[in-house]
C-alpha cells in the first residue's frame, strides 16, 4: 500500500507543468545620488516590469535571476506574484568594487546595464541596455563681487583651479551640493571682479569617483 502511494504521488509530481519563465522590461533608470560616509558610493535605481505567467508566486531566484550592471552583478530574491508588477532595483557602486562602471555611467559612453538567468542551463537575457548620466557642466551667477556656480546635477561637485581676470590669475574653490548653487571662494586681491571679462579653469570632481576639467567664460 506504501509503495503504491509513493508510485502515484510521484507520477503526479511528473505530470505536474514546469513552471513558465518570468518576463521583464526595461522601464527607466534614476541616479539617486551620492553617499559619502562611510565611503563614497554611487546609489542608483533600475526600474524593471515583471510579468508572471503562471497562477501561483514565483520565485526569481529559481531561475538565477541577476541585474547586472558593467561589473556589477545583483542577484535578485524576491518573489513575483501572478501578473504583473514594477519593480524599483537599487544599485550601489563603490570606487574599491566598481570604479570602472561609475566612470563610465558618468560619461556619454555609459555603461551596460542587463536582466539576466539561466533555466535548464539554458542562459536567458530579458533585457539589454545602455545607461548613461553624463555630467552637465555648471553655470556661472555673478553678484557684485562674488561668484556662484550652480550645479545641475544629482550629484554633489567639487571644484577648484583659477580665476583669470584683468591679467590675474587667482586660486579658486567651491563645494556645489546636488541640484544647488554654492559660491566661489577666491584667494588674493580680487579688484574688477564686479566687472570685466574672464574666465574660470576648473577641475570638476565627483569625489572618489571622477575628475573632469572645463573653462567658463565669464
Amino acid at each position: 500500500m506504501r509503495k503504491a502511494l509513493l508510485l502515484a504521488v510521484l507520477a503526479l509530481a511528473a505530470c505536474a507543468p514546469r513552471p513558465l519563465a518570468p518576463e521583464a522590461r526595461f522601464l527607466g533608470a534614476n541616479l539617486r545620488g551620492l553617499e559619502l560616509s562611510p565611503e563614497p558610493a554611487l546609489l542608483l535605481e533600475v526600474r524593471v516590469g515583471f510579468k508572471n505567467p503562471n497562477p501561483f508566486p514565483l520565485p526569481l531566484s529559481a531561475f538565477g535571476t541577476r541585474l547586472r550592471l558593467g561589473e556589477v552583478v545583483v542577484p535578485l530574491d524576491r518573489t513575483l506574484p501572478p501578473g504583473e508588477e514594477e519593480v524599483a532595483l537599487p544599485v550601489r557602486l563603490t570606487p574599491g568594487a566598481a570604479l570602472a562602471t561609475a566612470r563610465a555611467l558618468l560619461s556619454r559612453e555609459g555603461a551596460e546595464v542587463a536582466l539576466e538567468g539561466e533555466t535548464l542551463g539554458q542562459r536567458l537575457t530579458f533585457f539589454r541596455t545602455r545607461l548613461a548620466f553624463p555630467l552637465e557642466p555648471p553655470r556661472v551667477r555673478r553678484a557684485g563681487v562674488n561668484l556662484f556656480l550652480e550645479n545641475p546635477n544629482p550629484l554633489p561637485l567639487r571644484a577648484e583651479g583659477a580665476l583669470v581676470l584683468l591679467g590675474q590669475r587667482l586660486l579658486v574653490q567651491a563645494d556645489l551640493p546636488a541640484r544647488g548653487e554654492g559660491r566661489v571662494q577666491v584667494v588674493g586681491l580680487r579688484p574688477g571682479l564686479e566687472q570685466g571679462s574672464g574666465r574660470l579653469e576648473l577641475r570638476l570632481e565627483v569625489p572618489g569617483f571622477f575628475t573632469e576639467t572645463l573653462v567658463l567664460e565669464l
